[in-house]
């Protein structure tokens, strides 16, 4: 099959040998994502409620009669589209309606799949269908019930979802056929159930088609016929939107036009934004899904994270999600797991108060240069109020505008460092009382981003990306208050962590564990002041002598370990941070070997970017960069679209670029 992204002069092609798919959202957190054949109960047309933050199932497969076989997919970036031999299929999803919009390049029978469902939920009983026809649409209406034979109760109603359709065409048919699905990627990643029983409901015509989804029936009719009669303004709108929210964007046109680097990269860069973009959902809740299709929450590790990243698409809903959390430190010190319906979320978190204030730093580096900005036209107005010509009207009404726009922004930035000052000498406080043993941060099992147990490894104790962490925090409080307590604790901290972590040859990854694993290439992004550029040198050979994964990635665990896995397990936990390759560190990995000597390392970095350029262009979901690789080969594995691969892939070309 052939796979084309399709951007005017930065096109790209290539033959593919794999079961491919696409993802586009909505940008309020609903998505539909299509395979060349049902290969996962994930897949489909879903509907995310923004009021519970919940995730329905809807459409399970459109598929045109008698012609199925894809032979081309085309990533339009704002848009997909599939050849089915002599038919084009393509598919929108407008931004801020739940809605899909579907169009065939000739008129045809289609056949309607449906499996609505909570997206977490397979019970196979007790799902009711209704199909009727008002205000000119076709409304199916779902009803979930208990059952008997899977529940304690019978017969309760649990919830509704309605479907509203719009065709050009002329005719319908109601199926009422059920039929049996074996989805063979679930299968791969040990996710039961692998078979599940969907619904084909519908056989229409036509080559405009609308599918409008919600829990309010009437909502989803006014929504169907309004784009359905305003399609093509619609379409428009989303192409603008496109090219003027990411190919407008500064960072990416500084990309398109740096010649040091490959088409396919550029390609990868903006798919990555693009995908990034996609992932952030800016409403009434609001935040970064850690990744579609199963990662629908706002976890605070992974959006803290990609906050850096998001900052360079829309800075004004980073800057919304950055206040968000500094106002929900609690006394421990430390940030809730995540934000929605998840069974992790009364897990502890022993990382993520820490990534809010690295990006804290970042903040006010970015103010500290705003501010020499300001000085220097401060003594700009000084300079022209002693001319001569200063006393004119025009020009006491420009320094009086000038002044009251400096006015404006110093207090901005007096805000934002109280606030920032206030809730990290909170977050400090109740770290040193509750999470801090013999000077070093403490966590419990599960507690770190490699959040899963498997034969007794929990990474519980101190380890060394948390103190890393703490360090930073330590070093930013005491710039922000010069207060010699905090230079004593990071001092202090700095020279243990040194003591018993460092052997001349490697950090240890937890105190009194030498196990390597690649936490220490976070560690030295998170605080490069731990070792001498020259100790991180010995300290990353060593490292990559036992992790380093020739197709260009790392191992979450050495080699020669006895847990390393070589092929990933999915869900059974056995491989998930025992060998699978996360591309997120692997760009990290990437940007901060180039930091510490690009010359000795530029054969890594150049691999891992290929590699993570290979996955986002030519695997799995197009467009879009995975959660993970099996170590054994390059692959697209996990979560499709990981907001955090591709918020680090977007930050490691920018360091690494310049």
């Amino acid at each position: 099959m052939e796979v084309i992204h399709h951007l005017g002069i930065l096109s790209a092609k290539r033959y593919v040998n794999e079961n491919t798919g696409f993802l586009l959202t909505n940008k309020k957190g609903s998505y539909c994502s299509f395979f060349n054949v049902p290969s996962s109960r994930y897949q489909g047309l879903l509907y995310f409620d923004e009021k519970i933050m919940n995730m329905y199932k809807f459409v399970e497969n459109i598929e045109i009669v008698g012609n199925n076989e894809v032979t081309s997919l085309k990533n339009g970036f704002y848009f997909a589209e599939r050849r089915k031999n002599d038919i084009v299929e393509s598919f929108f999803m407008p931004r801020n309606f739940n809605s899909l919009i579907y169009e065939l390049s000739q008129n045809n029978e289609i056949e309607i799949f449906f499996d609505c469902k909570n997206a977490y939920d397979n019970r196979e009983w007790g799902r009711y269908y209704e199909i009727s026809e008002e205000d000119r649409c076709i409304v199916v209406k779902f009803t979930k019930k208990t059952d008997k034979r899977e529940n304690s109760s019978d017969g309760l109603g649990e919830f509704e979802l309605f479907l509203a359709i719009k065709s050009n065409g002329n005719s319908y048919q109601k199926n009422d056929e059920w039929v049996e699905r074996q989805y063979i990627d679930d299968e791969k990643r040990n996710s039961p159930p692998y078979k599940r029983y969907v619904y084909n409901a519908l056989r229409l015509n036509g080559t405009k088609f609308v599918f409008s989804m919600s829990k309010n029936k009437s909502e989803a009719i006014k929504e169907c016929g309004h784009i359905f009669d305003n399609f093509e303004e619609i379409k428009t709108n989303e192409k603008k939107y496109f090219f003027d929210s990411i190919i407008g964007n500064k960072q990416v046109n500084n990309v398109i036009r740096n010649e040091g680097i490959s088409k396919e990269t550029k390609i990868a860069y903006i798919n990555a934004v693009n995908s990034l973009n996609n992932l952030a959902v800016d409403g009434d809740n609001y935040g970064i899904f850690a990744g579609l299709p199963w990662f629908f929450q706002f976890w605070a590790r992974d959006s803290l994270i990609s906050l850096k990243a998001l900052s360079k698409i829309n800075e004004k809903l980073a800057q919304k999600i950055f206040f968000r959390y500094l106002n929900k430190i609690s006394p421990d010190g430390r940030l809730p797991n995540l934000i929605g319906q998840h069974s992790s979320s009364a897990l502890g978190n022993a990382d993520a108060y820490g990534w809010l204030f690295f990006r804290c730093s970042e903040s006010i580096e970015k103010i500290n240069r705003s501010r020499e900005v300001i000085n220097s036209i401060k003594k700009s107005i000084i300079m022209i109020k002693q001319n001569k010509s200063a006393g004119s009207n025009r020009i006491k009404e420009y320094l009086k505008k000038c002044n009251s726009v400096i006015n404006k922004k110093e207090t901005g930035y007096h805000k934002i460092i109280y606030e920032i000052e206030a809730s990290l000498e909170k977050s400090l406080s109740g770290l040193l009382k509750f999470h801090t043993k013999d000077g070093f941060e403490v966590n419990n099992k599960l507690e770190t981003w490699m959040d899963t147990e498997f034969e007794n490894d929990l990474r519980e104790g101190a380890r060394i990306e948390i103190q890393a962490l703490r360090l930073n925090m330590y070093k930013l409080m005491f710039e922000l208050t010069q207060n010699q307590k905090y230079k004593a604790l990071e001092n202090l901290l700095r020279n243990k962590v040194k003591e018993r972590f460092w052997n001349s040859k490697i950090l240890a990854d937890g105190l009194n564990d030498f196990t390597i694993r690649p936490n220490i290439f976070i560690a030295a992004y998170i605080y490069p002041e731990l070792l001498t550029n020259k100790e991180w040198e010995i300290c990353f050979e060593n490292a990559l002598k036992s992790t380093w994964l020739e197709w260009g990635g790392l191992s979450t665990i050495d080699k020669s370990h006895p847990l390393f896995t070589e092929e990933s397990t999915g869900e059974d936990v056995k491989s998930y941070h025992r060998g699978d390759s996360w591309f997120w560190v692997n760009n990290l990995t990437a940007l901060i070997l180039f930091k510490i000597n690009k010359e000795k390392f530029n054969k890594n970095i150049q691999k891992i970017i290929q590699s993570s350029t290979e996955e986002i262009l030519w695997k799995g979901c197009i467009g879009c960069h995975a959660e993970l690789s099996s170590a054994k080969d390059l692959e697209s594995g996990g979560c499709w679209n990981q907001a955090w691969s591709n918020a680090m892939f977007i930050e490691m070309l920018d360091g690494v670029l310049g």
